[in-house]
């Protein structure tokens, strides 16, 4: 029976293979998702995720932001996985958000991920598209602290962001061509939207929802009506 490097070697990324540093961390499992089941490979050894992500999306020429990067959603015309890192999510430390526990923090971000990455996953079968702008983020985090955690709170998206000062800073990514006026402006929206998914995430009619009727219900209504709807 291969070991999971071997297979990952052997039958993802063949013609770059990875000397990886703790095979023994690795794990490749598949997940019944909301979108239906995909593979995902968890690799708990920060360079050994790097280099695994760099091999297989980047031809093995390693990007500048790698080291800023916790997941991948490779998908191509008949192959699609997920690669998950446990970085801690958006760089932002457990003591930022109020938890005590470094190691704790550092497997939810994994499974944070896993649950941010499948609703990218959901979009991506239901619509034909997965793009990376900053209402699909929205919704992605949303779903990925919920379904990680079993609430959501907006204060830990706002930090994600950077738009409450700390680590996180995963905003700029989505304005930086923008005048800083507009800039301005869409982190306003963004915290609204934030706030507003918040109080819907604590009603009845969400709670009666699946997941997959929760991202189809945030896709129809926009970033405007995350906020005009709730």
């Amino acid at each position: 029976m291969f070991g999971d490097d071997k297979a990952i070697n052997d039958k993802i990324c063949a013609a770059r293979p990875v000397s990886f540093n703790s095979p023994e961390t690795l794990k490749i499992k598949m997940f019944d998702s909301a979108a239906g089941r995909i593979p995902i490979i968890y690799v708990r050894d920060t360079a050994d995720f790097e280099q695994l992500v760099t091999n297989i999306a980047y031809k093995g020429v390693r990007p500048d932001n790698i080291s800023t990067t916790g997941a991948s959603f490779i998908h191509g015309k008949t192959t699609r996985f997920i690669i998950l890192s446990a970085k801690p999510y958006s760089n932002v430390p457990a003591s930022e958000l109020g938890l005590s526990d470094d190691a704790e923090w550092l497997e939810k971000s994994m499974l944070l991920r896993q649950n941010h990455e499948c609703t990218h996953y959901f979009t991506k079968q239901t619509y034909g598209i997965t793009n990376n702008i900053l209402h699909d983020e929205i919704m992605a985090d949303f779903i990925g602290i919920y379904d990680t955690f079993g609430f959501y709170k907006a204060e830990w998206f706002l930090r994600f962001m950077g738009i409450i000062e700390g680590s996180g800073g995963r905003l700029i990514f989505y304005t930086k061509d923008l005048p800083r006026k507009v800039r301005k402006a869409v982190a306003e929206l963004t915290e609204n939207a934030a706030y507003s998914l918040e109080k819907w995430s604590l009603t009845g009619g969400f709670k009666a929802m699946a997941t997959a009727e929760r991202i189809k219900y945030m896709c129809k209504a926009g970033l405007d009506g995350m906020i005009q709807e709730r």
